[in-house]
């Protein structure tokens, strides 16, 4: 008995479920649709229970069946309103995207209150809509060029784990990373855990492992080589960003054991504070030597700029920038976009001047949204705006093939690679795809990305830094969808925040924070490595070279510090000494960054004997060797071992 009349107390204490209902009044949407395409519809509903409704947490759910995303979304939501009294109605406003396959379809509806988490009122009828097939067909892919890099040039090697970091969790920061390659020619990683800032330095190991399945168990960890601990700047005076913590990008300046580092503040509103630091790694300890800042007013997409820092190309850097061999990016939208860049970013600098405040800055790329017509990075267009977000960098895609960078369209990794065979700049970017929208404090519910990669024409970037074309006018020679082989769709704690380019290797490197393992926030991370494939057309050359007659030979190869450059004569090839002493040749040997470092005279007879190089005053490193004979190219590749 007294447990009862307990229980009876607790319920007659117990706070009345609030009655919700909902009469459906009318909705506007068109008869028929082509595959694919946008439209806005509008959806009345009338509040007949007996409380007013929060319309912020008042939604339309899909039916028919429930949560269905024929129409591109499950739900309705319009993220600010009144409070709808009892007898009042309400217009849900919202654009849809018709489906991918033509068909009749039903648009039905139902209220849903995402407080109480229940579904109530009528169902909007199933009134259908009629989907035809759209006649209008994408463009081609753009034709592959063999020296301008595209996805095609890059082959998977395989992935590597970051090692646990004791008191972090084996959490790493949605940060860059950056190369160091050490005396004894192993390679190194400069990586960022959370709070606070520490840098952590660790060896790439010997071996990848290629991923499947999601499964992280099978790959090799990092060696962790150092804790070098906080990398930050307490009370640097600027008033603006205190203290300036190593949340960006990094690139590390090995003759100056200096590590380039910046500093990004997704709401920060302000004019500007310092984003580009350095501090000397030495001796077990971290100094900070200086921070600057941009060249501000003069940058109408300065946040374009503070994600990340990279090394130019020194090639690049003599012929387009004035030697400013400094990349500063990465662009794209970081929460308050108004002053970040439309698309992928990078500028250039000098090596910034430790008397200086403010960096030394010529812009190669960036996207500025307030000129007329609006500067945008183009996408795919498998996305669609509700008509209800925020305004911002808004498009709505005419075709699923013809899109702009949009709301949280962001990019905070890139790379140059500028080797004898194959040139471009890659910036990854990140997208949401399907429903975007402007919901509760900013955030996109039920969000979907996609991961791409962009390519442009080295060429191109030149232009601009040269002043010949805007920075905004430049478009990508290509860009894809790419699948990592840690696939994501639903989070953004798995697209690249870091990437890096080793020369000597073909080899790239790419961050990404919590991709494996995903049992904690940004946890375990992965690093994949991709080889830049060398360039069909050298092999071509060869080849036909072989039939033609001359056979050009490097022996040792590799080699130290001297190897035997040779033109050989196939059997049944015939030359008269007259006719290959009127054959000047010549050969000429570059570097990885494309540099010449020796030219070497010479004519057919001696080349057929062997002409000697004698490397001892370079470095080690992959070298490109080109003899010119005849009315021939000949390519070989040789690598010099200290």
């Amino acid at each position: 008995m007294p447990v009862l009349i307990f229980l009876l107390l607790l319920v007659m204490n117990m706070p009345a479920q609030v009655a919700y209902d909902a009469q459906f009044v009318r909705c506007v949407i068109p008869e028929t649709l082509t595959t694919d395409e946008i439209f806005p519809a509008v959806i009345c509903m009338r509040n007949t229970g007996d409380s007013a409704w929060d319309i912020t947490n008042t939604l339309l759910h899909s039916q028919n069946p429930y949560k269905n995303y024929t129409w591109g979304t499950y739900f309705i939501l319009q993220h600010h309103g009144p409070m709808l009294a009892p007898g009042d109605t309400f217009d849900f406003t919202s654009h849809f995207r018709a489906p991918h396959s033509p068909g009749k379809f039903p648009f039905s509806w139902q209220c849903y209150n995402n407080n109480s988490r229940q579904l109530y009122g009528e169902i909007v009828p199933a009134e259908s809509i009629t989907v035809t097939q759209r006649i209008e067909q994408p463009p081609p892919p753009p034709p592959h060029q063999d020296s301008l890099l595209d996805s095609s040039d890059f082959e998977y090697l395989g992935s590597f784990k970051l090692p646990a970091i004791s008191g972090h969790d084996n959490t790493f920061n949605r940060t860059g990373c950056a190369l160091r390659i050490m005396p004894d020619s192993t390679r190194h990683l400069f990586l960022e855990t959370g709070y606070p800032n520490s840098i952590y330095e660790v060896e790439i190991p010997q071996q990848f492992v290629k991923m499947t399945n999601n499964d992280g168990s099978v790959l090799n960890a990092a060696l962790l080589v150092k804790e070098w601990g906080p990398v930050t700047w307490s009370n640097p005076g600027s008033g603006d960003q205190d203290p300036l913590d190593a949340n960006g990008g990094f690139w590390w300046d090995d003759s100056a054991q200096t590590l380039y580092w910046t500093i990004f503040n997704s709401y920060y509103t302000g004019s500007g504070f310092p984003m580009l630091a350095a501090s000397r790694l030495a001796n077990d300890s971290v100094t900070n030597l200086k921070y600057w800042y941009l060249p501000m007013p003069s940058l109408v997409a300065w946040k374009g700029y503070w994600r990340g820092v990279t090394n130019i190309p020194k090639a690049f850097a003599d012929t387009y920038t004035g030697g400013r061999d400094i990349g500063l990016g990465f662009g794209g939208m970081y929460s308050i976009g108004q002053t970040a860049s439309r698309g992928p970013a990078i500028a250039a600098i000098q090596k910034p001047d430790i008397s200086k405040d403010t960096v030394d800055l010529v812009e190669m790329l960036r996207y500025n949204t307030y000129t007329t017509p609006s500067e945008a990075a183009v996408r795919n267009g498998n996305y669609f705006g509700t008509g209800d977000d925020g305004g911002w960098w808004y498009y709505q895609p005419p075709n699923p093939w013809d899109g702009r960078f949009a709301y949280n369209s962001s990019c905070a990794a890139g790379v140059f690679i500028d080797l004898p065979d194959k040139h471009g700049y890659v910036a990854f970017a990140t997208h949401l795809t399907g429903r975007i929208a402007y919901d509760w404090g900013g955030q996109v519910v039920d969000a979907h990305y996609e991961d791409d990669w962009y390519f442009y024409d080295l060429k191109d970037l030149g232009a601009a830094a040269l002043g010949q074309i805007g920075p905004g006018t430049i478009q990508p020679t290509s860009f894809v969808a790419f699948n990592w082989p840690t696939p994501f769709e639903n989070t953004t704690n798995r697209s690249v925040t870091g990437a890096c380019f080793d020369e000597q290797t073909r080899t790239m490197y790419v961050y990404m924070p919590g991709s494996i393992d995903d049992v904690a926030y940004y946890r375990s991370p992965v690093i994949h490595a991709y080889y830049v494939k060398k360039d069909s057309v050298t092999a071509a050359e060869s080849a036909v070279a072989v039939i033609a007659g001359p056979i050009f030979s490097v022996s040792p190869n590799p080699f130290n510090p001297a190897t035997r450059i040779r033109i050989q004569e196939p059997s049944g090839y015939a030359q008269s000494k007259q006719e290959a002493r009127s054959k000047n040749s010549e050969i000429r040997i570059f570097d990885i960054h494309g540099k010449l470092v020796q030219k070497l005279a010479t004519d057919y007879l001696l080349l057929a004997s062997g002409i000697t190089w004698d490397a001892s005053n370079q470095p080690s490193g992959l070298y490109i060797i080109r003899v010119q004979v005849g009315g021939k190219t000949l390519v070989k590749q040789a690598l010099l071992l200290k």
